[in-house]
């Protein structure tokens, strides 16, 4: 008699046995799957272990750089506060010796307001003394050109006249009397050229001091005038370019004609020359004036060589020359070359002369 199971393993068909090897082939394959998965997850694990140790290398290390980064701050901030320290000690002194010179600069502006102040007090006395010598200087050349006047009309009303009654007197005796021996007439005669000598001489002066003709006919006549009688007194050859001027102010006229009388006695006195120029001209504006030689000029003689161009020494009569024409708010230059003087002068025609 058969066992169940054999009858049981007679009725299984081949389509069961089929389908249960798919089963365990299927059962298999999943074992294999999850073998594969764990394999899977057991590397997982391992590149998160390495990861992870990596990043705790990373951590370590970025850690570390933390702390040395930590104890170079704390170490910069020790120096920072040390140099700030110093910084501070330095600002403080810079600020104490800034302060010490802003107050020796205001001590400093004190000062030089207060000179600033007493120089210009100093510039306006000098100002107001130049005014006044400039003041007193044209009340002296007009007391001067005053006196000179006064003089000149003595001379020529009492003086001249006194003498001319004399050459009178002396002719009346020489023709009246006839007992005179020949010595006293002698004398009579010398006395009677000393008159006339004297006479002349009083003439010449009277019209050195002032020239009736400035006054009569103007500066032009009074200035040909006076260079011939100074060409007949001194040898000394004047040549003239006189322009028709007209008739000036006064004060103009006088001023200019001086200029030409002390120039040609300066000339005359240390020029050693033999012609002189002058020149006169006027435009709508000014007169000019030029006097030109070609003698030694008035350098002193003491100091003067010839490679020497030191200023001369100027005299009374230029200073007084310089002075006239300044009070007319004129120019004067003179120039010293080698040889020869020029002396310049330009007077304005609108200056207020009253």
């Amino acid at each position: 008699m058969k066992s169940p199971r054999s009858m049981h393993s007679k009725k299984i068909s081949p389509d069961y046995r089929l389908a249960e090897r798919e089963q365990i082939v299927a059962s298999r394959e999943a074992s294999v799957r999850e073998r594969e998965a764990a394999l899977q997850l057991q590397e997982a694990a391992l590149r998160a272990r390495e990861a992870a140790a990596e990043t705790r290398a990373d951590v370590e290390r970025l850690m570390g750089q933390m702390r040395e980064a930590n104890e170079r701050l704390i170490v910069g901030a020790v120096r920072a506060q040390n140099m700030s320290d110093e910084a501070r000690a330095d600002a403080l002194r810079a600020k104490t010796e800034l302060d010490d010179l802003m107050k020796q600069l205001g001590e400093a502006n004190e000062r030089l307001a207060a000179s600033a102040a007493h120089a210009h007090a100093l510039a306006d006395e000098a100002q107001l003394r130049q005014e006044e010598y400039r003041q007193l200087s044209g009340r002296l050349l007009t007391l001067q050109d005053d006196e000179r006047r006064r003089l000149a009309l003595d001379l020529h009303d009492s003086t001249a006249q006194c003498l001319a009654a004399l050459a009178v007197n002396l002719d009346m005796v020489d023709a009246t009397n006839t007992t005179l021996d020949a010595r006293s007439r002698r004398a009579l005669a010398e006395s009677r050229s000393l008159v006339e000598q004297t006479s002349r001489e009083v003439r010449t002066l009277a019209y050195l001091l002032h020239p009736p003709l400035l006054d009569e006919m103007g500066l032009p006549l009074a200035v040909r005038w006076f260079t011939e009688g100074f060409t007949m007194r001194s040898g000394i050859q004047v040549v003239l370019d006189l322009a028709e001027v007209g008739r000036l102010s006064a004060p103009i006229e006088r001023a200019v004609f001086r200029v030409v009388q002390e120039s040609l006695t300066n000339v005359h006195r240390h020029a050693s020359t033999k012609t002189v120029t002058i020149r006169l001209s006027s435009t709508l504006n000014a007169v000019a004036l030029e006097i030109r030689d070609q003698g030694r000029g008035l350098r002193d003689r003491k100091s003067h060589r010839k490679d020497d161009r030191t200023a001369p020494i100027l005299g009374v009569g230029i200073q007084g020359m310089r002075e006239r024409i300044r009070q007319l708010n004129g120019t004067f230059d003179i120039t010293f070359m080698d040889p020869g003087t020029t002396v310049r002068v330009s007077v304005p025609l609108s200056v207020d002369t009253a």
